[in-house]
């Protein structure tokens, strides 16, 4: 293979759906390090998670770590045998930072057994992935009501293996614990497997822990670290009064650590997790030794993890065989907002992952079935990595409105000359969401292109208060008037909802001949039955919530969502996890925000209708948002008014610019030139 690998990564911090707590960390979005590595036209993925309070590692130290690395790992590791070799020649730089390594190394097994054809067990001598895995139930330390509302949701899927983490007040843990069994008796589960999670709750205080233990008067089955980490006396010592077995977690990360044990009294049971232990090669080698020992296994999981880290895990629970005592893990988007990996591998009924069937999954276009050979290439998921565009081409400025409010736009080109396409963006978006457009554009033409952030959105002041209706638009009209000051020609675009903004603003300009035309890119004139039934619904519910619970929030408090979703935008893989990744996207707005939008909407009917200029509408045939059939009906007259005016429907979903960018490209530059060679 003469093809060099290429490794890139990038830091994932993905929202929770629920805030994830326990005795040492609270957690709303899960850290996870992504890597791809590419040879010709073949990609491997893998995901590392560290976590400061169990490798010491960061998000950040691990991207140091990797950067200083990458070049190396990059030439030399082309093939298993040179991974392997790295790996062990390396050993002290990989204790540095095992969760960087696993990220890397399960990349590359991904690589080089989807360019085999092979599973990565099959490439490493495991047999196949192809099997039913089992996963626990875990309880966090939350409130008496999402403590509840976990349990049942748990014991309807049918689970009753449950992993249960202690707060450290023993009222709080009785009453929790006592909770869980009248739960389990009411939905007919008369002995439920409990074992109890204390994340190192009483470091040094190993009395405090067997009081606390001895006092709940619950059966338990084992307790996960309940002293400091590798505190061998004090863990030997709970286990040995409670006469339960001591799960280790922070206190097992290597064969080192495994060692510190070999003379300890005592029952021990290892939880491995694939990033802790620094990924599959280092995992497989504890495994093995663990099972020497005739301990029983966990494999174990971080918060936040995605359907990578548990295919990995896969792996894990098939080493070991039948001292595999439980599997925690497997959360996906109960957990996490969104994957970006698929298919989303959480657990189903009674727990469990079955394999040996066909794998069906629901997804917002419909039962998605995986075939069965899917996981007999690499991970066998289908990952993606956000696209990144050319930040050097950018510069980000701002424009100071009249009543003192900055607005930051983006610029692509010169600052002034003869032609610059002003585009507005979308109600969720911000200018960051053009930069596919205005590159292309800047690379076919002299075109100078600017995208303002609306007033309370993007990287403005305010997120989700748009000031008043007199005030958005009045920053769209004024910092037109000043551009007229650097252009001669100004091309106004708007873009979904930025289409009402720019038929507006091009209607209150119009007598001052500031625009040279109009482009209306999947104009938000009308949406369709089903967002605007989504609307409806979302507005209801906000209003039926604030009702039962009494709620009065402040007027300029951000709080009613947008209810939108990244499959309204695009289905492609790369871009739904742009969206899903932007941190300056628009998801709350304040109440009399909401107003604004729906009192634009309908300005903008009347006031495309008085737009005396050259107009390009172009619809998206695979549209989830804008009915395209009124649209076309309600403007149809006012494009045919006009040889100038053109209408061009792609085939492309809502975001045109993400799925189509070259041919959007070309019909705004066509569009654009065709005004410049027409009689005058």
């Amino acid at each position: 293979m003469n093809d060099k690998t290429s490794i890139r990564f990038m830091n994932l911090r993905l929202p929770l759906k629920a805030t994830v707590r326990h005795a040492t960390a609270s957690r709303k979005e899960g850290e996870s390090l992504w890597v791809r590595a590419n040879r010709g036209d073949v990609a491997g993925f893998g995901e590392g998670c560290p976590r400061d309070y169990v490798t010491g590692e960061t998000l950040e130290s691990c991207s140091q770590w990797l950067s200083q690395h990458l070049p190396e790992i990059e030439t030399r590791c082309r093939s298993l045998d040179h991974l392997r070799a790295w790996h062990t020649e390396h050993a002290a730089l990989v204790d540095q930072a095992p969760s960087a390594w696993c990220a890397v190394e399960s990349a590359l097994l991904d690589l080089f057994a989807r360019e085999k054809g092979l599973s990565v067990e099959t490439l490493l001598g495991q047999g196949s992935p192809v099997a039913r895995y089992a996963y626990s139930a875990v309880l966090s330390d939350s409130k008496e009501w999402r403590f509840a509302f976990a349990v049942d949701n748990y014991l309807t899927r049918g689970l009753s293996d449950f992993k249960f983490k202690l707060s450290g007040d023993l009222q709080k843990d009785r009453d929790r614990l006592m909770r869980l069994t009248q739960l389990c008796a009411e939905h007919g589960v008369a002995n439920p497997r409990v074992r109890l999670d204390a994340n190192n709750l009483w470091p040094g205080r190993p009395e405090e822990a067997i009081e606390h233990l001895r006092r709940l008067d619950m059966p338990f089955f084992a307790i996960e670290e309940p002293v400091g980490a590798r505190e061998v006396a004090g863990l030997s010592q709970v286990s040995l009064a409670t006469e339960c077995p001591v799960i280790l977690d922070e206190s097992l990360c290597s064969l080192n650590d495994l060692k510190l044990f070999d003379n300890a009294p005592g029952q021990f049971i290892a939880n491995l997790k694939v990033s802790k232990v620094g990924g599959i090669f280092r995992g497989l080698e504890l495994i093995e030794a663990i099972r020497a020992r005739r301990w029983p296994i966990i494999v174990g999981a971080h918060v936040g993890e995605t359907s990578l880290l548990t295919r990995a895990g896969f792996l894990f629970a098939r080493a070991a065989g039948d001292s595999l005592l439980a599997h925690e893990g497997a959360f996906g988007s109960y957990l996490l907002e969104w994957d970006p990996a698929e298919p989303d591998l959480k657990f189903g009924r009674s727990g469990v992952i079955d394999l040996t069937q066909t794998f069906a999954e629901k997804t917002v276009q419909g039962l998605r079935i995986v075939p069965r050979e899917t996981w007999d290439k690499g991970w066998g998921l289908s990952c993606c990595m956000p696209p990144t565009g050319n930040q050097a081409a950018e510069r980000i400025q701002t424009y100071r409105a009249p009543d003192g409010y900055d607005i930051h736009y983006r610029l692509w080109g010169p600052e002034s000359g003869d032609d610059v396409l002003v585009v507005l963006h979308g109600g969720m978006s911000h200018s960051g969401w053009q930069y596919p457009l205005a590159q292309a554009l800047r690379g076919k033409s002299d075109l100078s292109v600017l995208a303002p952030d609306r007033r309370g959105c993007g990287l403005n002041a305010g997120k989700g208060e748009l000031g008043t209706i007199g005030l958005v638009i009045q920053d769209v009209v004024e910092h037109l008037l000043h551009l007229k000051r650097s252009f001669k020609r100004i091309h106004l675009a708007g873009w979904c909802q930025g289409a009402q903004f720019a038929s507006v603003a091009a209607a209150r300009l119009q007598p001052r001949k500031i625009l040279s035309s109009l482009v209306l890119m999947t104009p938000g004139f009308f949406w369709n039955d089903r967002f605007r039934s989504v609307i409806d619904i979302a507005e209801k519910t906000m209003f039926s919530l604030r009702s039962s619970f009494k709620a009065e929030p402040e007027r300029h408090k951000a709080f009613v969502p947008i209810p939108m979703q990244a499959t309204d935008f695009t289905f492609n893989r790369e871009w739904l996890a742009f969206i899903h990744e932007d941190p300056l996207k628009t998801t709350k707005i304040t109440m009399k925000s909401a107003l604004i939008m729906d009192e634009m909407q309908e300005m903008s009917w009347s006031a495309i209708l008085g737009v005396n200029l050259p107009i390009l509408m172009i619809l998206a045939t695979g549209d989830r948002i804008v009915d395209n059939r009124k649209a076309t009906e309600f403007l149809g007259p006012l494009i045919h008014r006009s040889p100038q005016n053109r209408l061009v429907t792609i085939d492309s979903a809502h975001a045109v610019q993400f799925e189509k960018t070259d041919e959007l490209t070309e019909t705004i530059l066509s569009f654009i030139q065709s005004m410049a060679s027409a009689p005058r």
